[in-house]
């Protein structure tokens, strides 16, 4: 705990300060190649998703990711973009449950009109890895997305997401297939801060543990005939992620998401953001897999 700790701080500290900048001639091909690092803490509440409260699992997150961004005008109002990331999870308390990740995405932008008030159209396709502590997680990720967005006013753009996701693992217990709705609110209050706003539906494949205790009651049929037909026909395994003995397992479920966000400008390169969030996860025959989360992030545009 206390390495992962120093090496957030560390990490927030080289962010903060920056980098010095050189007047040097540069490429051709690279005047659109933009790089960025973020580092981000959380501490998420129920994080183990998991439905009995009393066996519930809290704890802290740290998460380090790295971008680059290319971007080509294909004519006035098209623009292409394309971009890699690699990011890393850490959750000290629960190791197995750390990953990395690495992916690209491109992005096709189409602007109707001229101004900063024109609407702005986005069509995206994206692919990664999941290198994940706990081999059964691991495999590839593909996604989809679609997003419309319109300043209405100098200080206020509106946003409406859709998106759709696989994620391909060793186990079946781990698969995913998504679809997910969404709609956001930016409210720039000055220079340096702005405050947004989310909320949206998720419809899909979601994975919850379970304390084997707990999970034993319902093979055995302590929850009811509904619970034990729903539970023993999805796809299960034992993998400890959260405690000797622990279960996870794939349900079928809708799930309502929210966040609050408040952020501030350090300079022109370097922002901080402050993030509240909820999930209430809800599966076929009513179950309910309540979580939440707050963070606080430093990005740094090089």
């Amino acid at each position: 705990m206390k390495s992962c700790l120093s090496l957030f701080s560390a990490f927030l500290l080289a962010l903060s300060s920056g980098f010095a900048q050189r007047e040097t001639a540069t490429p051709s091909w690279l005047e659109n190649l933009h790089l960025s690092a973020s580092g981000t803490f959380g501490q998420t509440g129920n994080i183990s998703r998991t439905s009995n409260e009393a066996t519930r699992k809290d704890a802290e997150t740290y998460e380090l990711s790295l971008n680059s961004t290319h971007s080509r005008q294909l004519s006035r109002n098209l623009l292409l973009i394309a971009s890699a990331e690699l990011s890393t999870l850490a959750v000290p308390d629960y190791e197995l449950t750390n990953h990395n990740r690495l992916g690209g995405r491109l992005t096709l932008q189409r602007k109707f009109g001229l101004g900063p008030q024109a609407t702005v159209l986005q069509l995206t396709a994206s692919a990664g890895y999941k290198d994940a502590r706990l081999a059964a997680d691991r495999g590839w990720t593909t996604e989809a997305g679609l997003q419309l967005s319109k300043r209405v006013l100098p200080n206020l753009r509106l946003v409406a997401n859709a998106s759709w996701l696989e994620h391909s693992a060793r186990r079946d217990t781990f698969d995913l297939g998504q679809e997910s709705y969404s709609a956001e609110v930016h409210w720039d209050i000055s220079d340096r801060w702005s405050l947004s706003g989310s909320a949206g539906r998720l419809s899909g494949d979601i994975v919850a543990n379970a304390s084997w205790p707990v999970w034993s009651t319902m093979l055995a049929g302590g929850f009811g005939p509904t619970i034990l037909n729903y539970y023993t026909s999805r796809p299960w395994t034992t993998t400890h992620l959260y405690g000797e003995g622990w279960v996870s397992y794939n349900v079928e479920a809708d799930v309502d998401l929210w966040s609050v966000s408040l952020g501030f400008s350090v300079s022109d390169r370097t922002s901080l953001e402050l993030r509240r969030s909820a999930a209430y996860v809800v599966n076929r025959v009513g179950v309910t897999y309540p979580t939440d989360s707050w963070s606080v992030g430093l990005s740094h545009r090089f």
